[in-house]
């Protein structure tokens, strides 16, 4: 889907959706604070507040981002740049060589990642009756739409949405 706001651009988005028996509060606790999301995600660190640091560790590989919504028990956003390096001797190995199977050689990306958005991450928490609520999680970011995005961004989703369904792990399901 292109962007309206700027023709060329293309949206990458993935969302889920989780209905919980758990209150807006207690699912606040799960997905905003450092040791809930270290329950159910990856190790984290975070900076609770809008301008914040959010860290995940992924055993040899760490991902930084900046809080951009802190909204307790309604909202928790953040941004991340796309874990590529800013110039291709920075990219790691692994990196380097998934861009080789996919055919993409390195200077085709970084001619078009100055254009590429941060990856950006929402989790809403929506209360529903009975002392339940829906979490709403979407991950989506802009770019050319040149094929190593399409294939990063679903390589991406596909890997992050086993992670995400932890988090019903963390709470029953409404009955």
């Amino acid at each position: 889907m292109t962007n309206p706001d700027q023709p060329g651009r293309v949206e990458h988005r993935a969302e889920r959706i989780y209905d919980v028996a758990a209150s807006p509060e207690q699912v606040w606790e799960v997905i905003a604070t450092a040791g809930g999301i270290s329950s159910w995600m990856l190790p984290t660190r975070l900076d609770p507040r809008v301008g914040g640091e959010v860290v995940f560790e992924l055993g040899d590989i760490t991902l930084t981002g900046v809080v951009t919504d802190y909204t307790p028990n309604e909202k928790f956003a953040y941004e991340e740049p796309w874990p590529i390096g800013d110039r291709p001797e920075d990219v790691a190995p692994g990196m380097a060589e998934w861009f080789d199977t996919i055919g993409v050689p390195l200077s085709a990306v970084f001619e078009t990642l100055p254009l590429v958005t941060p990856i950006a991450t929402e989790f809403l928490i929506e209360a529903a009756s009975g002392g339940s609520s829906v979490i709403r999680v979407v991950t989506s970011a802009y770019g050319t739409g040149a094929d190593w995005e399409n294939e990063f961004f679903a390589e991406m989703v596909a890997s992050v949405y086993p992670i995400l369904d932890n988090l019903t792990t963390r709470f029953p399901v409404p009955a």
